[in-house]
């Protein structure tokens, strides 16, 4: 595990420890399911997705920040109140993904009629998408997935700060795809390296 994936799970701890000291408890008593949290950040996934379509793309930008926060709940309250389960996580995924196409989507509907836009915006889905299907297939068979530079994480803040600063300068929301894709395609490499690798020893 290279420096960067140490740091970034020291900063998953931390968040974690600063979500048990403060939201997930009063979540917790309020017997608040993780699935009814999921469910709700894929609501405001789908809001954020009729927004970009009509244009207003500082506020999806803002509405994307607000929904993974969400996704950071579910997982967190689930380990807080012993509910993991295997449905649950599989709901999980799902709803990532569907999230993630969402917003691609509202994307393609806003520059329907920018054939080059459309392209890059493809490109940018597809590229994102296939880090996430190939971290799914190798922790169906037991290898560590959450591997690469641009996990579910990294993804989310392109994505919001292409739209916030993409708003005001267009021309940084195409510099975020253009990155966006590129650093999917190092975390592809990455982790088929990284399976195979594994894959190896098993």
């Amino acid at each position: 595990m290279n420096n960067y994936q140490i740091q970034r799970n020291k900063l998953k701890l931390y968040i974690n420890k600063l979500l048990y000291s403060s939201i997930i408890p009063l979540l917790a008593k309020g017997k608040i399911s993780p699935n009814t949290i999921t469910i709700i950040g894929f609501v405001f996934s789908l809001i954020t997705m009729i927004l970009i379509s009509q244009g207003y793309l500082l506020i999806s930008g803002i509405l994307i920040i607000i929904s993974s926060i969400f996704d950071l709940l579910d997982g967190a309250l689930a380990r807080y109140t012993n509910n993991t389960t295997n449905f649950g996580k599989f709901i999980d995924a799902v709803i990532d993904r569907l999230s993630e196409i969402a917003i691609y989507g509202g994307l393609f509907i806003y520059f329907i009629n920018d054939s080059n836009s459309l392209l890059i915006i493809f490109l940018s889905a597809i590229s994102n998408q296939l880090v996430s299907y190939i971290k799914t297939k190798y922790e169906s068979i037991g290898i560590e997935g959450d591997i690469g530079i641009f996990t579910r994480p990294e993804r989310i803040i392109s994505l919001s700060l292409a739209l916030i600063i993409g708003s005001f300068y267009l021309y940084i929301f195409y510099l975020f795809m253009y990155i966006s894709i590129l650093l999917a395609l190092i975390s592809i490499m990455q982790r088929i390296f990284h399976g195979y690798i594994n894959s190896e020893k098993k």
